[in-house]
């Protein structure tokens, strides 16, 4: 059932370009999104609900893309999209109004958040930190924002272990996959750049997730703490 008391809206910053994308690439990429959508669900449902349980009424995520995260939210809760594709709007407009989200899009990559210190007390990542042109600086950007004892949750693709058979497909469909997917980077090793960002307490777990995906199989979800 539509919820019809959410509020929808689109915030674009001065003078900055963060918010073009591929022309091309751009919409393709929304459509599948929105198409894999329930297959998602299934793969990543029951440790998403996991690890967004009991979380805030605001919500902070880097990257929704489609919004595939918002039927794990509350009815009514306040999220704050940083998203600097804006062929995702529309299916993210979409998403808050079938979930009953009160949306704020921010047309923002996610090392350039201009949300204030120590002000978010929830902030999410889910096949993002792969995409972004600075990993490191979008982590210190999700520290800064956090409260005090606030929480980081993430789910990553990582790099595969060296000379392994997951390593070699990564190797080799590295630049046909970062082409496509706009920037997706098939080997970083995430981990370490949440474990050694500062945070006061980290919980990772690194496990394999089998599909056809190859070269993501290798992932890690988890909360890192402020």
């Amino acid at each position: 059932m539509k919820n019809d008391n959410n509020t929808q809206s689109v915030s674009y910053p001065a003078k900055s370009n963060a918010y073009k994308s591929n022309m091309f690439l751009g919409p393709i990429n929304s459509w599948i999104f929105r198409i894999l959508s329930v297959y998602f669900d299934h793969i990543f449902g029951p440790a998403k609900r996991r690890l967004f349980r009991d979380h805030p009424f605001q919500v902070i995520e880097i990257g929704p893309g489609a919004g595939a995260n918002m039927r794990y939210y509350r009815r009514g809760t306040k999220l704050v999209a940083i998203e600097p594709n804006i062929h995702m709007y529309s299916n993210l407009l979409k998403s808050a109004s079938k979930y009953g989200i009160d949306l704020e899009i921010r047309s923002l990559k996610g090392e350039e958040i201009d949300l204030p210190d120590n002000s978010c007390e929830f902030v999410v990542s889910t096949l993002v930190l792969c995409t972004v042109d600075d990993p490191v600086a979008c982590v210190d950007q999700i520290r800064r924002i956090l409260k005090p004892d606030g929480k980081f949750v993430f789910i990553e693709h990582v790099r595969a272990k060296d000379h392994t058979f997951v390593a070699f497909i990564q190797r080799i469909c590295h630049k046909p996959w970062h082409w496509f997917f706009e920037g997706c980077n098939t080997n970083r090793d995430i981990a370490s750049i949440i474990s050694l960002n500062g945070f006061s307490a980290t919980e990772i777990e690194a496990y394999n997730l089998y599909t056809p995906f190859v070269p993501i199989t290798p992932q890690i979800r988890g909360i890192a703490i402020k």
